[in-house]
């Protein structure tokens, strides 16, 4: 049993992670209801979709806002383990970058 412990144990060692920052990480794991700022405006997620390309892994948020609705598309480059988000809002659509992302958790009512 011991040995089948380390076995276990080596093959998860072994295998390739990918590594992201935590700012980035935290971008891909944004759930429905919670609330995000961009350019000053704030968001509630309303679905998010999840899915993998040629180009590789992806978040697709879509959100809800006062001005309307909007999207948010991060994806994951491999190659790089850096995250290019796409804004698709009520303005247009722009690449940004984490630190333009305000993330808040909605407190939920009891």
């Amino acid at each position: 049993m011991l040995r089948a412990l380390l076995d276990c144990l080596r093959a998860w060692w072994q295998v390739d992670r990918i590594r992201v920052s935590p700012r980035d990480g935290s971008l891909l794991r944004l759930s429905p209801h919670c609330l995000v700022v961009i350019g000053g405006q704030t968001f509630e997620i309303a679905h998010r979709v999840v899915g993998q390309d040629a180009d590789g892994a992806f978040v697709d948020y879509d959100l809800r806002g006062e001005d309307g609705s909007a999207r948010l598309f991060v994806r994951l480059m491999i190659e790089t383990s850096q995250s290019v988000i796409r804004w698709i809002g009520p303005d247009g659509e722009r690449s940004i970058e984490p630190c333009e992302v305000g993330v808040f958790d909605r407190l939920r009512e009891m």
